[in-house]
């Protein structure tokens, strides 16, 4: 399959975005962080708004996006409906954040809506990609592979807010660890997952193209993350976000989150973007003929 890019860059973006808010929102709850806190809220509402416009450079007539809206089980629209119920959770704590100035008071109820909040856009957003024609794209594990991203991002993006507003803590190191871990394992879960669907498109070889009609369906081996193209993404993915690991530790050792924090956003960035090339690499439908 063709690569979407502003597909691509949008589930990146929104992961990114909901992984910076969950874990500014879980710092809260720790009472740590407080200076970092709205320069946080700032990117994870700037990553949500510039993720939201590159989906509209998917369509040809942008316009007919709206179109997309007008069932409730659509994946489109339960996309809105969760990008919206999210910003107004950020609202709200931008209002609260406002109110309580230098000391950075969110109610507790709220940090844990927008933990909630920020899984459920997640989920929602992967979900909506599952489909039964296309095995590689119809596993849970692809939604984790996302939340997983969303995992690193968050972590080492407030590692480095928190470094540049000049609070030395502790806590990055453990989160950043955890964080950068938990996405290495659904990394390598879904590329796994990926590869063992490859089995459902040997009972359909051929299909017909009045232009080509004894093309193979998968000429370039394109169902399997592990052959042709799709094996350097993969190797890519698993070093990044191994990569984003070695980063996490090295914080944790040298306390220089301002570096070691943007290593490992960029380490998760690229794991993210590599593993989403595979991800269209190996959406072979299996019902050719439709």
């Amino acid at each position: 399959m063709e690569l979407q890019w502003p597909l691509i860059l949008f589930t990146t973006l929104l992961a990114w975005s909901a992984g910076v808010f969950g874990a500014q929102c879980l710092y809260l709850l720790r009472g740590q962080g407080k200076k970092a806190q709205m320069p946080a809220l700032i990117v994870s509402v700037v990553l949500l708004a510039v993720g939201g416009i590159a989906v509209f450079f998917h369509l040809e007539h942008w316009e007919r996006i709206f179109n997309g809206f007008g069932h409730v089980t659509s994946g489109i629209t339960q996309e809105l409906i969760a990008i919206i119920v999210l910003f107004v959770v950020m609202v709200v704590y931008f209002v609260y954040l406002r109110r309580s100035g230098d000391e950075a008071k969110v109610p507790a109820w709220l940090a844990v809506v927008g933990i909630v909040m920020s899984v459920v856009l997640v989920a929602v957003m992967g979900h909506s990609y599952m489909m039964a024609s296309l095995p590689a794209w119809d596993s849970i594990m692809q939604i984790g592979s996302l939340l997983g991203a969303a995992c690193g991002f968050g972590p080492a993006t407030m590692a480095i807010l928190t470094a540049c507003k000049d609070e030395a803590l502790d806590y990055n190191a453990k989160v950043n660890l955890i964080g950068q871990l938990v996405n290495v394992v659904l990394v390598v879960a879904y590329l796994i997952a990926m590869q063992m669907t490859a089995t459902a498109y040997t009972s359909v070889e051929l299909w017909f193209d009045p232009t080509s009609p004894t093309q193979d369906i998968t000429a370039d081996g394109s169902t399997e993350p592990f052959a042709g193209a799709s094996m350097i993404w993969s190797v890519v993915a698993i070093i990044a976000a191994a990569a984003g690991v070695g980063s996490a530790l090295a914080g944790k050792a040298k306390g220089d989150w301002k570096v070691w924090g943007a290593i490992g956003v960029v380490c998760v960035l690229v794991s993210a973007l590599a593993l989403r090339t595979v991800f269209y690499m190996t959406g072979v439908s299996i019902y050719p003929f439709f």
